[in-house]
């Protein structure tokens, strides 16, 4: 019986090695023109085939080897098919995988079943920038992978945070919203991403935030600081002067629809507050002056501290009413708020979040908090205002909790940055997350540390990029984040590990006109900044985009 299985066995392999050859074949002719492939790569027949030895591996009668020993000894499908330069080096590989098999096959992944030709046919198909436009041409070696610069995986959690901000667009233009959208429409919308440290939280808020910057939101953003829990209320009255900001830039940038809103948000503001009123948001908010042209406003004297923060609410509650008043959507993200005090949290998720219900501007303001529930205790005022929030009748609460990353999700970072099939790579993402848990920021680390210690490579042979398995599986990774930080930080030069202290005495981000200032000081590096901020780009430590140096 054990025999008659084998046998089985045996024959059902053979066949889907047959059949899969075949399809090759087939698609070569499309390729070629209708062409078929030289003989010697034509698939070995059944009567060819002698035994299917104990290691699944079939041996080739005398007349199959015959038929390969006339291929050249240098010669393969793959660099057949790669030095005639007309297909694309995906396509080269596809062709060779399904083709070149065998026992001295030279496929570099050879297909065994007909579903991994299906899925990477999908993969092409749906990702053509990917696998169907190569990134270099002839020889020459692309521009190494820099893991975590690109957004990836994450689809279910940043469809759920579009959804709301969708959800509110289409409330705006539908006169049935009460009925379509059920007991939320009304309410102000606040969405919470939370997760441990290094798992994308301010990542997936940040990318949301710039798609929705595009489809003309207003949107603005700011952290509070670790050990700055004092400074927790002039971080928010910093949030809204970079409102007042934007306004200004809104105002002078030639945009006329943006002109028209800022101008029109500067006649609700004077209608909205008194002289008294004015002087006192000066003092909360410096930009008032520069964006109330021609009104005089002046700061207010001293005022106690628990009377300050009662007129800080007023201000402020009257201030983001009057904004909405322009009917122009409006997203404000507040990041960390576990390093937050009491009245600060009260003050965001409390009182401002009131007023806009009651003014009734929810329908264009949305908020997006974003904490660390691995730093926050059920004692932690954040945790009773989040309870509160989940049952208030003005507030409606989406929760987004970021798991540490699968091993399907780490295997898709890998394949669109080496732009590789899933397939392929698949063994290379079960071994990374095994030894990262998942943790994103830890594994984009690791993958990185791959690349510029040469682990994965580009091949010039094959064309594409490959790894050194015995490197990767025998690799001691640190017991945490924080010290593999510090192995990574000691293999920069010099110059570079000097430019990434200064960089970080800025905080998350800074402008790039610091750079200039750094570069012209005591402080810079003998040789200038620009390069060791090139590196620091080039490995992911840092991004340079909209006149902002940011920390990845």
């Amino acid at each position: 019986a054990l025999d008659e299985m084998d046998q089985i066995n045996q024959n059902r392999f053979l066949n889907e090695t047959k059949a899969i050859q075949r399809l090759g074949c087939l698609i070569y002719s499309v390729f070629s023109g209708g062409k078929d492939p030289p003989p010697q790569y034509s698939s070995p027949s059944l009567s060819a085939v002698s035994s299917y030895a104990d290691t699944n591996k079939y041996h080739i009668e005398k007349e199959g080897r015959k038929l390969k020993s006339s291929r050249r000894e240098d010669t393969t499908i793959l660099s057949d098919l790669l030095e005639c330069n007309c297909y694309p080096i995906s396509i080269c590989h596809f062709l060779s995988d399904m083709i070149d098999t065998g026992p001295e096959g030279n496929a570099t992944n050879p297909f065994t079943t007909m579903e991994e030709i299906l899925q990477d046919l999908e993969e092409m198909i749906s990702h053509p920038y990917l696998f169907l436009h190569d990134s270099h041409s002839g020889v020459g070696i692309p521009i190494l992978p820099a893991f975590g610069r690109q957004y990836h995986g994450r689809k279910k959690e940043v469809a759920r945070f579009l959804e709301i901000p969708t959800r509110m667009e289409v409330s705006n233009r539908s006169v049935s919203s009460q009925s379509q959208f059920g007991n939320n429409s009304g309410k102000v919308e606040a969405i919470f991403v939370s997760g441990r440290g290094g798992s994308g939280k301010s990542h997936l808020v940040n990318k949301c935030g710039d798609f929705l910057s595009m489809q003309g939101w207003l949107v603005i953003g700011k952290k509070f600081e670790r050990g700055l829990e004092h400074n927790a209320q002039g971080v928010v009255c910093s949030l809204f002067d970079e409102v007042v900001k934007n306004l200004v830039m809104m105002r002078n940038g030639g945009d006329e629809q943006d002109t028209e809103y800022s101008e029109n948000v500067a006649k609700i503001l004077v209608d909205s507050f008194d002289a008294s009123s004015l002087s006192s948001l000066f003092g909360y908010l410096p930009s008032i002056k520069s964006f109330l042209d021609g009104i005089a406003v002046k700061r207010t004297s001293f005022v106690e501290s628990n009377l300050m923060h009662w007129q800080l609410v007023f201000l402020l509650t009257r201030f983001i009413n009057a904004l909405l008043r322009a009917n122009r959507p409006i997203m404000l993200i507040l990041d960390d708020l576990q390093w937050s005090d009491e009245l600060t949290i009260e003050l965001v998720l409390g009182d401002i979040l009131e007023a806009v219900f009651d003014g009734k501007g929810g329908c264009n303001f949305l908020f997006a908090g974003v904490y660390r529930d691995d730093n926050m205790s059920n004692e932690h005022p954040l945790s009773a205002k989040l309870s509160n929030l989940r049952q208030s009748q003005s507030v409606h609460v989406t929760d987004i909790d970021l798991s540490s990353f699968t091993k399907r999700d780490i295997s898709e970072i890998i394949a669109n940055e080496l732009r590789l099939p899933s397939r392929v790579v698949s063994e290379l993402g079960d071994i990374v997350h095994k030894k990262t848990s998942g943790h994103i920021f830890y594994a984009v680390e690791l993958l990185n540390a791959l690349v510029r210690d040469s682990t994965i490579y580009f091949s010039l042979k094959t064309r594409r990029f490959q790894w050194c398995w015995e490197k990767i599986c025998s690799l001691k990774t640190s017991d945490s984040v924080a010290q593999f930080m510090v192995s990574t930080f000691s293999t920069l030069e010099p110059e570079v590990l000097q430019m990434l202290r200064l960089l970080s005495c800025f905080g998350l981000h800074t402008d790039v006109d610091v750079l200039d200032i750094l570069d012209a000081s005591c402080v810079a590096p003998f040789d200038g900044i620009r390069t060791p901020v090139q590196n620091l780009s080039d490995l992911g430590f840092i991004e340079v985009a909209g006149g902002l140096v940011t920390f990845t």
